[in-house]
């Protein structure tokens, strides 16, 4: 889809400079060069990319990241990522890397956090609304959810696994 009088725009992509984050860099490329524009890829160490995107003053335009929970509740990506509050201009952790504010959808987040403490259904079905709101606005595009897939022998006992830790390694045993 062109945007009027975008054709030929150059268009930078900013991937860390891993095998996976450059190829997804390497196909936005092509898609964007296919569309019309004038697209270059940046693959920059994953030391210094996450602080590289976050910062507005590198005027990044497309960048390829990832974002895990740090606990598992649908705030921890809507809120902390689009948060009015998680923008900082110029702040190398300004996680709000697309510098996203909607004061509406900002209130509505902030109300299903105080929500999800007295009714915690009632604030995941908001969480939903707010989900589909974000994304008809799209400040970002999704790529993929992964998987966590645990592989074990049948040696092994007690598995037990956790949405915020993953396999609760220290409660396992090994026959």
């Amino acid at each position: 889809m062109e945007a009027p009088g975008t054709r030929g725009q150059k268009v930078t992509v900013v991937s860390e400079d891993s095998v996976t984050s450059r190829a997804v860099g390497a196909y936005l490329q092509s898609v964007l060069t296919d569309l019309g524009y004038d697209a270059a890829l940046q693959s920059i160490s994953g030391d210094i990319q996450f602080t590289y995107i976050q910062n507005s003053n590198n005027k990044v335009q497309i960048s390829v990241t990832q974002w895990y929970q740090d606990y598992p509740a649908p705030s921890n990506f809507l809120h902390v990522l689009f948060g009015c509050d998680s923008f900082t201009t110029g702040s190398d952790s300004s996680v709000n890397m697309s510098g996203f504010c909607d004061k509406s959808l900002d209130h509505r987040m902030k109300a299903a956090m105080r929500l999800a403490v007295t009714d915690e259904l009632a604030a995941h079905q908001e969480w939903g609304r707010i989900d589909r709101d974000m994304m008809k606005l799209a400040p970002v595009v999704p790529l993929f959810t992964p998987k966590h897939i645990d592989l074990i022998s049948k040696r092994v006992g007690n598995y037990q696994f956790s949405s915020r830790y993953r396999w609760l390694l220290s409660n396992s045993w090994v026959k």
